[in-house]
């Protein structure tokens, strides 16, 4: 009887961690403003807000996971390929689109 309580509650917390929307703006200062700056003005990196923060959900993934701007044209290093790394707290796996997509969205309401 416990065990089975056990694995209905782990499956309801596994589902509702899912459900909750990934925090953007964490996401980015860990990953992205050390070279794009804090607000996505740029830095190291070029300015990402009123840029990059209005192309597609697809070209701003492929952009971010291959390097791959809107143009085609392969970014500028040292921006790194994410698809062959992960970010600081995916503890070795790519990002994924929900983590990508949260960045993008975060970009997005600082303009």
């Amino acid at each position: 009887m416990k065990l089975g309580f056990l694995a209905v509650t782990t499956l309801f917390l596994c589902e509702w961690a899912a459900a909750m929307p990934l925090d953007g703006k964490a996401l980015y200062q860990e990953n992205c403003a050390s070279c794009h700056g804090p607000t996505g003005m740029g830095g190291a990196g070029p300015k990402l807000v009123g840029d990059a923060s209005e192309w597609t959900p697809k070209l701003f993934e492929r952009a971010v996971l291959r390097g791959i701007d809107d143009q085609g044209k392969a970014l500028k290093t040292p921006m790194p390929h994410w698809e062959k790394g992960s970010f600081k707290t995916d503890k070795g796996a790519a990002p994924s689109k929900a983590e990508v997509d949260a960045i993008q969205h975060h970009l997005h309401a600082l303009k």
